[in-house]
């Protein structure tokens, strides 16, 4: 099995939907949310792409774009969804 940087990013792809809840996961078939994990690996692609910049294919970097965008997204969407939002004391949604 060859790896490449195409391989590695959609791992990470992989495992940041995991995380967002958007795909089971693959040991237990479950999805579930980890929004931390989530942005763990959208902070790591973000370095990774800091570091490689100037030193990817036209086609490796508009991939790692895509990736991020879309997760960033995702990310974004769920985090401010109002079944996300905790009611405050009063019982009233912040």
């Amino acid at each position: 099995m060859k790896i490449d940087f195409t391989g590695i990013v959609q791992m990470f792809h992989i495992e940041g939907f995991t995380a967002l809840g958007k795909l089971a996961h693959p040991m237990t078939g479950k999805t579930e949310k980890n929004p931390e994990q989530a942005s763990f690996v959208i902070d790591l692609l973000a370095i990774l792409q800091e570091k490689t910049k100037g030193n990817l294919t036209d086609a490796e970097a508009r991939m790692l774009d895509t990736v991020l965008r879309d997760l960033r997204l995702n990310f974004v969407s769920d985090s401010t969804s109002p079944a996300n939002q905790q009611p405050d004391s009063s019982g009233d949604l912040s």
